[in-house]
């Protein structure tokens, strides 16, 4: 099940596995997604029509429906001075039905000024979700891919094997022809000379964070990247 909170209810939506970053406690990364994967297949609606009750206090909302993916976004201003548009997007996964991993429960709590309340979410275990980071680090360009590799491997304890084995499940369910050790090094290559993906982590990084991005890379590259070629 997973969480959603609206004032002093907590609501639970079975068939949704949410993808958080509970592994790592401390606030190093800001982020404006709420990322979901439906476990098993079936209608969406019904999962849309929930969501939509259980947020119904936010405003300005808009729902994108694709094939494999279906997205609400809400966008509203900042109640904190100074006041900017800010924005919500809830994305749910509505294709990859499957997990390489034995599914985990974690706790997760909320506490604030106008709701409290714990309960356990259901999500992919640590390694599992790094093997879709590291899908994701190939496919699209965002830095921010890159730092929560990094992360992970400096404040965990992880098994890059595992790492490669989920990574490539998904690879393999995504694309025909996976990519090469040597695709996957030129693809980064490039991407550490581009500005969009080298600066993609500037308003998103905790200001008490230090980052070094080039190191970050040899870091991953060491000792997750280098396993593709065995």
């Amino acid at each position: 099940k997973s969480i959603a909170c609206k004032r002093d209810k907590i609501f639970t939506l079975d068939n949704l596995l949410l993808l958080i970053r509970t592994f790592i406690t401390s606030c190093d990364k800001y982020s404006e997604d709420i990322d979901l994967v439906q476990i098993s297949s079936g209608p969406i609606k019904p999962i849309l029509s929930r969501l939509g009750e259980v947020l119904d206090f936010l405003p300005g909302k808009v729902v994108k429906q694709k094939r494999y993916n279906n997205t609400m976004l809400f966008r509203m201003e900042s109640e904190i001075p100074p006041v900017v548009p800010i924005r919500l997007k809830v994305e749910i996964n509505c294709f990859e039905h499957f997990s390489e991993l034995e599914l985990v429960k974690v706790p997760f709590s909320i506490q604030n000024s106008w709701f409290s309340g714990n309960t356990e979410l259901t999500t992919y275990a640590l390694e599992e979700l790094l093997g879709t980071k590291l899908r994701a680090l190939y496919q699209r360009k965002k830095g921010r891919d890159l730092f929560d590799l990094y992360k992970a491997l400096s404040i965990t304890e992880v098994d890059p094997k595992v790492i490669i084995r989920c990574y490539k499940r998904y690879m393999d369910f995504s694309v025909s022809k996976p990519p090469t050790y040597k695709q996957f090094i030129q693809n980064m290559e490039s991407k550490m000379i581009d500005p969009d993906f080298m600066e993609d982590m500037e308003n998103l990084i905790h200001a008490d964070e230090t980052y070094d991005i080039r190191e970050a890379y040899e870091i991953v590259k060491e000792k997750i990247i280098d396993r593709l070629i065995e």
